[in-house]
């Protein structure tokens, strides 16, 4: 049997950007336009601190981390070594493995990270 919403798998399709509208517009009408709230100041806060733990994924003799912040919106994949990981979050000296911005950039379209 076939999904009926398989449809909506054609992200960037006519009918599934106005399905996302309509359903935007529903939502925004009950509930109000989320920003200037403070739970929307709250959580952007929280989103964009500096502050935040370089969470790993080991690889062979490598620990990898995704990571985003204003100045690498799309992302950046990089490793260490555990003994650098160890050290203070501020010190540890992180090898780039690929820049999703200056890739983006350098190719004229959008590349986006998935998790391996």
């Amino acid at each position: 049997k076939e999904d009926p919403h398989l449809w909506l798998e054609e992200v960037s399709g006519e009918k599934c950007l106005h399905w996302a509208k309509e359903k935007n517009d529903v939502t925004l009408k009950k509930f109000g336009h989320p920003e200037g709230t403070k739970m929307y100041t709250k959580i952007l806060e929280i989103l964009e601190s500096k502050d935040k733990i370089a969470y790993v994924r080991k690889v062979g003799d490598f620990y990898y981390n995704f990571w985003q912040d204003a100045d690498h919106v799309k992302g950046i994949w990089r490793r260490c070594t555990l003994e650098e990981y160890k050290k203070a979050p501020l010190e540890v000296n992180w090898e780039l493995v690929l820049d999703l911005d200056a890739l983006s950039k350098a190719e004229g379209q959008t590349w986006v990270w998935h998790t391996p």
